[in-house]
């Protein structure tokens, strides 16, 4: 049993804030309450729905929290995110476009989703990719940044403000989301560093003067415009490039985005956040 589900199951009934979700099996529901029931331990008096503003919500971020509640009133991502609504609305050749492919799929509050048909995780990016392909166009080849993480944007934020809520269920979708969990659990590269070390045992200490963010309503706001990739002028990111930097910082080789294995993971930390409301783009350090 991990550490959290140890410190969860302390709590006992006690904690009744975790989202409760038709559409998952029991199995991934009790995760659910477990790992929620775990933060709201460890910083009581932040809501759930809080936890969408990542870092920025923890007490011990409050020394920095003012001068983000500055940007934000100008967020630096503003102009870009005309540009992706843009993209979002542009015909293609055939004078269809993404609302098109999308209209039968799922809202970004289901995504990932698990394709039965295709027993595989989707996610926005490879429909998109998809969409592309279907009307004659290119796909796009960066799935980690620049033009497909302004597209992810434009489709996540027009769902702002609803909560995540992920289906998990079927024997397919279960095993795909405990490959998911096996992965942020499971430590790696010469760090010997697992997701949860950071987001979970450490949430909410410094390291070289960052605070560690909270797994709770960790990727509610990606793609994020980050502060330290801005400077390198790519400051658009999905949620698998920031996996790559993570794998790297814990010096383990980085997967391809859009790996089976970073699909997975995408879907354990959306369905930890089941309840969440998504805040899309959102701006990171």
């Amino acid at each position: 049993m991990h550490k959290w589900q140890i410190a969860a199951l302390t709590v006992g009934i006690m904690f009744s804030g975790a989202a409760l979700q038709a559409g998952v099996a029991p199995e991934v529901q009790k995760d659910i309450e477990d790992f929620q029931g775990y933060f709201m331990k460890r910083f009581p008096g932040i809501p759930l729905e809080a936890y969408n503003d990542g870092v920025n919500v923890l007490p011990q971020y409050d020394e920095r929290r003012a001068n983000w509640e500055i940007l934000m009133e100008f967020p630096p991502y503003e102009t870009d995110m005309e540009t992706a609504r843009e993209l979002w609305a542009k015909p293609f050749k055939n004078g269809k476009t993404f609302a098109d492919c999308f209209q039968n799929k799922p809202p970004a509050t289901k995504y990932p989703y698990y394709d039965e048909a295709r027993k595989e995780i989707r996610t926005i990016e490879l429909d998109i990719n998809e969409c592309l392909s279907a009307n004659g166009e290119e796909p796009i080849k960066n799935l980690k940044r620049g033009k497909m993480a302004m597209l992810v944007a434009a489709f996540r934020e027009q769902f702002n403000g609803q909560q995540w809520a992920v289906d998990v269920e079927g024997k397919g979708a279960v095993e795909a989301y405990k490959k998911g969990r096996q992965f942020y659990w499971a430590k790696r590269g010469q760090l010997n560093f697992s997701c949860a070390n950071c987001h979970v045992h450490n949430a909410g200490k410094k390291i070289r003067g960052d605070v560690l963010s909270a797994g709770l309503g960790h990727t509610t706001g990606f793609p994020v415009y980050r502060t330290k990739w801005a400077v390198a002028g790519k400051p658009w990111g999905t949620v698998h490039r920031r996996y790559g930097g993570c794998n790297s910082q814990v010096r383990a080789k980085p997967l391809k985005p859009q790996s089976a294995e970073y699909r997975a993971l995408e879907m354990y930390e959306a369905v930890m956040s089941t309840g969440v409301p998504l805040k899309v783009p959102s701006q990171r350090q």
